[in-house]
Parts: structure tokens; sequence; C-alpha cells
């Protein structure tokens, strides 16, 4: 498990990472607010430097900044770039759903129910 703190040292972001049936699979807590939109991206591409197959589970997210988006969006296109690789994203709450679908990255996006 990593997690980002905050000045307080509060926890405001966590993953917990596991590598099973040929996919990291990344579970996020949390708010992915610009300020840890760095930590964010490094922890996904970290990831990938391992396994060329993602798995984000953002059941657990309570906040993904437009910042945040666009490192997923990033990823993606490296990952596009990169031949037998994937990132899935799963479990998304309706309202960050919507923000995918307003920012047209519903469809560049893969996601799953």
């Amino acid at each position: 498990i990593l997690e980002i703190q905050n000045d307080k040292g509060e926890i405001i972001l966590s993953f917990f990472e596991e590598l099973n049936d040929g996919a990291m699979y990344i579970k996020v807590t949390g708010e992915v607010k610009n300020e840890v939109s760095h930590d964010f991206e490094d922890e996904i591409m970290a990831a990938f430097s391992v396994c060329n197959n993602i798995r984000l589970d953002l059941s657990d997210v309570t906040h993904l900044s437009s910042l945040a988006m666009r490192v997923l969006l990033s990823v993606q296109q490296i990952i596009d770039e990169t031949p037998n690789s994937s990132m899935i994203i799963s479990n998304v709450s309706q309202t960050t759903k919507e923000l995918f679908e307003k920012s047209g990255f519903i469809d560049i996006l893969c996601f799953e129910e």
C-alpha cells in the first residue's frame, strides 16, 4: 500500500496494488486532486513498467480532478502505442462517469462496469 499524506499528516490518497493473472490491479482510494496528480501518474506509470495490463478500480475515489483525468489520458496514449497493453478503469461513481462523459474521455478510455 502506498499512501499520500497532506501537510497535516492525513492520508488523502492511497494505492493498493496486486499483480494477478498477468494484470496489475490498482485500487485507488481518496481524492485525486491536482496537488497529488503527479503521484497518481507516477504510481500508474510504475505499475505499467512492471506489467502492460493495468486495471484501475476507482470505486473509492471521492474526487477526480481535471489534471488527474488528463493523467489517465496521457497514460492511455502511451498504452495505445505499446503492443499487447491495456488499461481498464472499473467501478467509477456516477458523478465521475459524468465527468468522463462531459470531457469526451468516455470514448477514449476503456471502462468496465
